[in-house]
């Protein structure tokens, strides 16, 4: 009886995510996304500026440069991308409208980017996927089309994940956007869904190819820290090894770097909390502070710089109360945040 009880409420939230899910086909298209709420003039680059800038513009995975000297040797290696890229008038042509899409991201025009990176096939994913998961992120307060955003990322690698092994962009943040909505959905939904396996293997594999990658080594630290948020120390050592030391070890090495990333400094902050609860507070506030001090320079940073302020304030009150309202920040928008873990 209780095992069948558990099967129906399972069978119950899966209806539920899968009907949301559908409800928003392409959400790059179905709906009119949020604006970028800040002046976007400091974020606006020209082609050449936004080549000149490209380098700290993509500090964390020294992700190439999208320009005809790039795209040649990689299409001519890469036949079925190359087949699944709409047709071109040049090399150079296909750069400038790659290019397009990364401008308009980086200026904030989320939706814009999303739209002209997919018009562009797998090739343009990477832009794409970033936007996307940006957006939902941190724009997005509707919650079902925030999944229904992540969601539609996931999908679209699933389908052409074969073509973009190349693009650590695309990779990343298809695992980014199984990781955030493995945070809001319930724990039965995401393991009917294999998404744990599928991120744990997925993020080993990116650390393989690219053991500097900052975003990749940060993502390593909080995968373990935000299983045992969502399911507590004891259920998340004992089913997914989560382990203090990966989170240590991983923030240890891309925080070493310092590639000045206030995102990364923010999730340091909120991964040691994860862990240490209230032990962690003082260290927590200096990562803020951290991330809240670096000057943006794309609407993207500016959004991340915007978010660490707003949690400093949180945790500076939490601190001056001793602790009270910690485990409230912790567990706020997960599933699990009714549940007493700490």
């Amino acid at each position: 009886m209780v095992l069948a009880t558990r099967l129906l409420v399972l069978s119950c939230l899966l209806i539920t995510a899968f009907t949301q899910a559908d409800e928003f086909a392409d959400p790059a298209m179905d709906f009119e996304w949020q604006a970028f709420p800040y002046d976007t003039q400091a974020y606006t680059y020209t082609r050449e500026q936004l080549q000149e800038n490209w380098f700290w513009l993509t500090r964390a995975t020294d992700y190439p440069f999208p320009d005809a000297s790039y795209l040649k040797p990689l299409l001519e290696r890469n036949a079925g991308l190359k087949l699944a890229t709409p047709p071109f008038e040049s090399l150079d042509q296909l750069a400038a409208d790659l290019q397009q899409a990364w401008i308009a991201f980086f200026k904030g025009d989320f939706q814009s980017a999303a739209q002209q990176g997919y018009k562009l096939g797998p090739l343009g994913h990477g832009v794409a996927f970033y936007a996307q998961a940006t957006y939902g992120l941190r724009l997005e307060d509707n919650k079902e089309k925030r999944h229904a955003l992540w969601q539609n990322i996931i999908e679209r690698h699933r389908q052409h994940a074969e073509l973009t092994q190349h693009d650590i962009m695309a990779r990343y943040f298809a695992f980014y956007a199984m990781a955030r909505l493995s945070e809001e959905i319930s724990a039965p939904v995401v393991l009917s869904r294999g998404y744990m396996d599928t991120m744990s293997e997925e993020l080993n594999a990116m650390i393989r190819a690219e053991p500097y990658n900052v975003f990749v080594l940060a993502a390593k630290g909080s995968m373990d820290a935000g299983i045992v948020r969502k399911m507590g120390r004891f259920m998340g050592r004992m089913a997914y090894g989560a382990d203090d030391e990966v989170v240590e070890n991983y923030y240890q090495a891309a925080l070493a770097q310092n590639r000045q990333i206030a995102n990364v400094h923010l999730e340091a902050a909120q991964s040691f909390l994860y862990i240490h609860k209230k032990k962690a507070l003082d260290r927590a506030l200096e990562q803020m502070r951290i991330a809240a001090g670096i000057k943006p320079i794309s609407a993207m940073e500016r959004l991340d710089s915007f978010h660490a302020k707003t949690l400093l304030k949180e945790l500076e009150a939490i601190k001056a109360k001793n602790g009270v309202g910690l485990r409230d920040y912790i567990k706020r928008g997960t599933e699990s945040g009714k549940t007493y873990y700490l």
